[in-house]
């Protein structure tokens, strides 16, 4: 009777469109809870529960693939479809990761409720790991005529138990890696100490060390992440050239030089003369040159983009040298392009 009644209001204001709305009905989502704290959490790699929702209106619901924040969490619906009354459940996992952190995500649901067309799911952890290093990722540069670097880092197993470490695995020969005297066998922390030796040329360097404990001796129980570089006499400030571009469809000419033109310094680290030459771009529109500065000491390279490009692209400035462990130079370039 009330759906003939809408029907029958409606047919008189708008037509034929709202007696079908009239009959088919307004659906409504309701969850029984939008934000799941799982409190304070150690020893899992993982966390999962389940939200539960139903159709608290008169018409069919449709749900759209939920959609997480980020690509930790898993989430699944089901049904996608519901009737009035009818209930259905979205699941998901949230994988913690190695650090401690406290976490909160979010999952957005969207649906054909007219009053709420999305719901954002919270999930909260305060996440302790089992093994809790500090720090876990180290940088570690050596300097021109510096032969190695030592740092240091603390392993901590959370839940009172003996660390016991067996053995440490590097990832490269030149680094070494070995547990500080005093940890003691019933021992809860350990001091690390891993040293960087200068071997090969100059190079950047993204590396790790593996941790082996008693109770897991066939895969790691955790790593220790290093990055950093082994600098030669030639060095660059800054080391990549950026572009920033709003509005690609002005020309050069209706843009400011700040906007077009970038540099670079280039210095010899020890002091002694060094020849640069040959400046070469693999970026379309590009226009590099190399301006000597300081009797051969010191250089500045001057990029001047001519052409925008339509779009994001990305390549180098290249470079010749006189010193034999940098006899070519490349910088990252990236000309980032942002469209309304």
């Amino acid at each position: 009777m009330k759906a003939l009644l809408t029907a029958i209001v409606c047919l008189g204001a708008t037509g034929a469109t709202c007696i079908a709305a009239g009959l088919e009905g307004t659906p409504q989502l309701q969850f029984s809870q939008t934000v799941y704290d799982f409190g304070k959490t150690s020893q899992v790699a993982n966390v999962s529960g389940i939200f539960r929702f139903r159709n608290a209106g008169d018409g069919t619901l449709k749900l759209e693939p939920p959609k997480p924040s980020c690509g930790c969490t898993v989430a699944e619906l089901k049904p996608a479809t519901l009737p009035p009354g009818g209930t259905g459940e979205l699941s998901f996992v949230l994988n913690l990761g190695l650090y401690r952190a406290v976490i909160e995500k979010h999952i957005a649901v969207k649906s054909n409720d007219p009053r709420t067309p999305e719901v954002s799911l919270t999930i909260k952890v305060d996440y302790t790991p089992l093994y809790d290093i500090n720090p876990m990722t180290i940088p570690a540069s050596l300097a021109f005529g510096v032969t190695n670097a030592d740092q240091f880092t603390t392993i901590t197993r959370t839940d009172g138990k003996p660390l016991q470490i067996t053995r440490l695995e590097t990832s490269k020969p030149w680094i070494i890696a070995t547990v500080e005297p005093g940890a003691g066998a019933a021992g809860t922390t350990a001091r690390i100490h891993v040293a960087i030796q200068r071997d090969g040329p100059p190079r950047r360097f993204y590396e790790y060390v593996h941790v082996y404990t008693a109770d897991q001796t066939n895969t790691p129980m955790s790593h220790v992440y290093l990055y950093g570089q082994i600098m030669g006499q030639v060095s660059l400030s800054p080391e990549a050239l950026y572009w920033s571009i709003t509005d690609a469809a002005k020309t050069v000419s209706d843009r400011p030089e700040a906007q077009a033109t970038r540099s670079v310094t280039i210095r010899s680290a020890d002091g002694k003369a060094m020849e640069l030459k040959n400046p070469q771009t693999t970026v379309k529109g590009l226009k590099v040159q190399l301006l000597p500065k300081e009797a051969g000491k010191v250089y500045e390279l001057i990029a001047r983009l001519d052409d925008v490009p339509a779009s994001t692209v990305s390549g180098n400035v290249s470079f010749e040298t006189s010193v034999a462990d940098q006899p070519r130079i490349e910088l990252p370039v990236i000309v980032n392009v942002f469209k309304p």
